[in-house]
């Protein structure tokens, strides 16, 4: 487990536990990934099914389609265009940061929230 994942209790989305699953796991995410690139999805990040419930809840919904359509110039200013708690909405941001949905800008001593993909995924069930 890599330091981040120490601090935000979410595994790293290279690291898998399961090393015989490996290589099915991610045959599966790329084919479905290449897959929805060749029908008009490019930059698609494709999770785990046992990642999703780490995603989609409410909030981290709301901060995602947010960040789709404004770009917030720090973590307190979309804290504020949302009227959230300020550490709330910090703590998600590094959860969708581990699971390589969004990213920092830095810009002096602000770090700016934007979405890394274009669209989030999640593998499918069969």
């Amino acid at each position: 487990m890599d330091d981040e994942s120490h601090f935000t209790g979410i595994p790293s989305p290279t690291e898998f536990t399961k090393e015989s699953t490996l290589d099915s796991e991610l045959e599966l995410r790329n084919t479905f990934s290449e897959i929805l690139s060749q029908h008009g999805f490019a930059d698609t990040l494709v999770l785990s099914r046992g990642r999703a419930d780490d995603v989609f809840h409410d909030r981290r919904i709301e901060i995602m389609e947010y960040l789709q359509t404004h770009e917030p110039r720090s973590v307190r200013a979309l804290a504020s265009e949302l009227s959230l708690d300020k550490g709330v909405v910090s703590r998600d941001l590094q959860k969708l940061v581990a699971l390589d949905i969004v990213e920092f800008h830095e810009d002096g001593q602000s770090k700016a929230p934007r979405l890394k993909h274009r669209h989030v995924v999640v593998e499918p069930i069969y």
